[in-house]
């Protein structure tokens, strides 16, 4: 056996590959793609301290020494308070032992219960530690429960086993299954909302989970798909959050990480994120049976908008674990050699090259000299990102941090954007609120310039007598076409549900009520639109001059992203508003911003006076539905009741092949 070490790859090739392939080239920032995808790479043993704190409570908890509890978590910007969170959750979903619940993306500051209650049914909604979905661990769990109190010897599932057997089933099968399940359940546990039991249930079902999903987070569903899941049409309220964490805490812990709270927005009442979600937090930690919350934020956040301005019973539940908030490390000598090397490492090993050692091309002196100036980690590998070409070409450079000249600002707007780009939207297509403030947004910048014969005047989200807001008309555009006023009243209406779609369709017919000349809808074409409201509200719409306005994905996400880093301009990406409205100018064209998106070019066009033919129809419902099962399934359970165990496990393997 060859013990020998590899010999070294040639400068030359190694060079090669760096002036090819920067390892650095990753934007230095972390976001909810990292968090619930490939992790950002991740030094464990840099700040582990706080990490290890939430698994020490854990283990606590577990071992039934405390019940809940709440971390917190100060620190400046880059020194890697989403890398903390990223790592927990990486660590749970290969070990297991919690389920997570990732609170970042509080759209609707006026609202934050309602937003916490779609985040905790998306987070639900992700890849678990037993590689089906967190909702699916939890189902199964709660359905052996059932199968053990029936019969003592009863077969216990597996998740993916259980998923995938349902999934072979025909859709009256596991309707019936699925309402015994939940009356059973009802009868061995304390339940306070039946309804809740059944939604978990059905995200069993790979071909109702995501509907069940929508139903958990407050959303509206159809009234042929709430029909067909026996469901209310919705479900949005705090008592529907808490419940839910109570049957979690039944049988795992839970981690519930808030993030993103260093922004400056406030809502109607003038109250900060940061103030919003210490009140959340307060109400959580006293519900929460089992489990860790941990709050990440600025510590000029938490001196001067939480602990300062709120009261301590307020500021006190968010650090029930330590007397006082954790704080991440500033990188040192040492810490830097290894953020550096480890970066390299990743990068040698996946092109098999070895170096001549193990942070090359740099020197280890100046980056123990990096490292004296306590930087964050986000300073070094933008630092590293700029510095690294090979010995013979590397510049000198005399700081850590250097104000960018003029003409890098351009392409630090850019990084930023791009960053924000890579994110997944396909939760935001979903948020109605979210996307209306992206076309806000968007055509703020619009304002006293022109988009082809319209000049856009203002844009206001006071669509109501005395400029006030509306759940459900989101703005309005006000400018000249061609001399003449307009006056467009803009609604954003994702919903499937009957209710809150008919709410808005009729406000844009409501010119007089609103002040406006026409109304826009914006909406997917895939979302279906029953012959009701096609007939009552979208035709009069359209034939009023009114229009429907397609929402693609590919033209909102740059309106998105633009929002994302005008949001967190100062407390992530450091740039200004000059700088981002001089990128607008310069790569509107490039990325669709500005003038140059479609989508708000699209909004402001004259009417087309047709409705496009593409739209999705709502599914006809089932004209015949079949209930006959459900008696069947009916004494099924009441025959466990009553068997023996031998009969007990019969019928409860009868009812698993049916299922």
């Amino acid at each position: 056996m060859n013990s020998s070490q590899p010999s070294s790859t040639s400068i030359e090739a190694i060079n090669a590959v760096l002036l090819e392939h920067n390892p650095f080239s990753q934007p230095p920032f972390v976001n909810a793609n990292n968090v619930w995808g490939k992790s950002f790479p991740d030094v464990e043993s840099l700040n582990s301290h706080a990490s290890d704190a939430v698994f020490k409570a854990l283990e606590e908890i577990r071992k039934g020494q405390c019940n809940a509890v709440s971390v917190l978590i100060t620190a400046q910007d880059g020194t890697g308070k989403t890398h903390i969170i990223s790592r927990i959750r990486h660590r749970l979903q290969a070990q297991g032992g919690a389920f997570f619940i990732f609170a970042n993306k509080f759209n609707n500051l006026n609202n934050v219960k309602q937003g916490f209650q779609q985040l905790l049914a998306d987070s639900l909604s992700n890849i678990g530690s037993q590689g089906v979905r967190q909702w699916q661990e939890l189902a199964t769990s709660m359905a052996n429960d059932v199968f053990r109190a029936a019969n003592p010897n009863a077969k216990l599932w597996e998740p993916k086993d259980l998923v995938k057997k349902i999934d072979q089933s025909n859709e009256q099968s596991v309707t019936a299954w699925v309402t015994k399940l939940t009356t059973q359940f009802c009868r061995i546990k304390t339940v306070q909302d039946p309804d809740i039991i059944r939604g978990i249930f059905w995200t069993l079902s790979e071909n109702q989970v995501l509907d069940a999903s929508k139903w958990l987070a407050g959303k509206e569903l159809p009234q042929f798909k709430s029909n067909e899941l026996r469901l209310p049409t919705q479900n949005e309220s705090f008592d529907a959050v808490l419940q839910i964490l109570d049957v979690i805490s039944e049988y795992n812990e839970l981690v519930i990480c808030f993030d993103e709270l260093d922004v400056a927005d406030i809502n109607d009442g003038g109250l900060y994120k940061a103030q919003l979600i210490a009140s959340l937090v307060k109400e959580l930690i006293e519900n929460l049976r089992r489990g860790v919350i941990l709050t990440v934020m600025m510590p000029g956040i938490w001196t001067e908008k939480v602990s300062g301005a709120m009261p301590r019973s307020v500021s006190t539940k968010l650090m029930t674990y330590s007397d006082s908030p954790l704080e991440l490390k500033y990188l040192d000598g040492d810490s830097t050699i290894e953020l550096v090397s480890f970066f390299l490492k990743e990068y040698y090993d996946a092109r098999d090259l070895v170096p001549p050692h193990s942070i090359y091309p740099f020197d280890e002196v100046r980056l123990r000299e990096i490292g004296q100036e306590k930087p964050t980690m986000r300073e070094v590998l933008q630092w590293c990102r700029t510095n690294c070409t090979p010995v013979s070409e590397i510049p000198t450079v005399d700081k850590l941090v250097h104000e960018p000249a003029q003409d890098d600002s351009l392409a630090q707007v850019e990084m930023a954007f791009t960053h924000e780009l890579s994110e997944d939207i396909k939760l935001c297509i979903e948020d109605n609120y979210l996307l209306a403030d992206a076309l806000f947004f968007g055509f703020q910048n619009l304002v006293n310039q022109s988009v082809d014969k319209f000049v856009i005047q203002e844009v206001t989200t006071g669509v109501k007598k005395r400029g006030k807001k509306d759940d459900y008309l989101n703005f309005k555009v006000i400018g000249a076409d061609n001399g003449a006023e307009f006056r467009i009243g803009v609604a954003v209406l994702q919903y499937e549900g009957g209710r809150a779609f008919g709410a808005g369709l009729k406000r844009l017919q409501d010119k007089a009520g609103f002040d406006i000349t026409r109304g826009c809808l914006v909406r997917s074409k895939d979302r279906p639109i029953n012959k009701h409201f096609r007939t009552t509200h979208l035709e009069p719409l359209i034939n009023q001059g009114g229009e429907f306005v397609e929402l693609n994905e590919k033209e909102i996400k740059p309106l998105l992203a633009l929002r994302a880093v005008w949001k967190k301009r100062e407390s992530d990406y450091k740039v200004t508003e000059e700088e981002i409205l001089n990128f607008i100018a310069e790569k509107g064209s490039q990325y669709w911003l500005g003038i140059h998106n479609p989508l708000l070019q699209e909004i402001l066009s004259d009417p087309s006076y047709q409705i496009p033919e593409d739209i999705a129809d709502e599914p006809e419902p089932p004209k015949n539905l079949d209930h006959s099962n459900d008696s069947d399934e009916s004494n099924l359970f009441d025959d466990l009741d009553s068997s023996s165990d031998s009969d007990s496990a019969d019928v409860l393997d009868d009812l698993l092949i049916q299922v």
